[in-house]
Parts: C-alpha cells; sequence; structure tokens
C-alpha cells in the first residue's frame, strides 16, 4: 500500500512539474536572472512530456485497480516515471539553461600600468 502512495506522488509531481515547466516559458516566475534563460521549445516539450507520462501513470495505476495484469505493470510505470524525472532534472541543472549575457564588454582599462 505504501508503493501506490509514492507510485502516485510520482506522477502527481511530474504533472505539476510538467504545467510548471510548459507554463514558465509564457510566463516566467522570476526566480532567475534575465540572462539565464531556458530554450522556450525544449521547455514545451519537457512539459508536454511530463504532464503526459505523469497522467498515463496515474491512468495506469488507477485502471490496475480494476485489472490485475495493469496492476502488475505499475513498477514498470514507476520505473519509467523515475527515470523521465531524473532525465528532467538533469537536463535543467546541466543542459537546460544557458547564460546568455545581453550587455555589452567592458572596456579594458589598463590603470595606467603595464604597457608604455
Amino acid at each position: 500500500m505504501l508503493f501506490l502512495a509514492f507510485y502516485f506522488l510520482l506522477f502527481l509531481i511530474l504533472v505539476f512539474q510538467g504545467t510548471q515547466i510548459a507554463g514558465e516559458v509564457k510566463t516566467p516566475l522570476g526566480t532567475l536572472p534575465e540572462e539565464v534563460g531556458q530554450n522556450p521549445v525544449a521547455s514545451a516539450r519537457w512539459g508536454i512530456l511530463l504532464i503526459g507520462v505523469g497522467f498515463f501513470g496515474a491512468a495506469m495505476g488507477l485502471l490496475g485497480f480494476r485489472s490485475p495484469s495493469l496492476a502488475a505493470a505499475r513498477p514498470f510505470c514507476f520505473a519509467l516515471g523515475v527515470l523521465v524525472l531524473t532525465l528532467f532534472g538533469l537536463w535543467v541543472i546541466f543542459f537546460g539553461r544557458k547564460a546568455e549575457f545581453i550587455g555589452k564588454p567592458a572596456v579594458a582599462d589598463d590603470h595606467g600600468h603595464g604597457h608604455h
């Protein structure tokens, strides 16, 4: 029974996270500086993927109460959900955000040191 609590919690997190990442493209929360942006197309795709996997896993979990064969597929669905969430986490941390320096570079000023 405890597995089911974690199971449904995982897919609920996937749906919420997908909704947040897809929505952040249109209405940023302002938690990051402007220079650190994310690719809107990739974010939208991740959002759709997370929402889709979230609803798929939740549906499989609920249908598992009716069908023993679908109930047997729950561990596979759970593993799929964990894998997708892990890949999404890696994307957010390492690949999803790129710093783009919008301003002009500062003019090099030697302050009179060195070259005469």
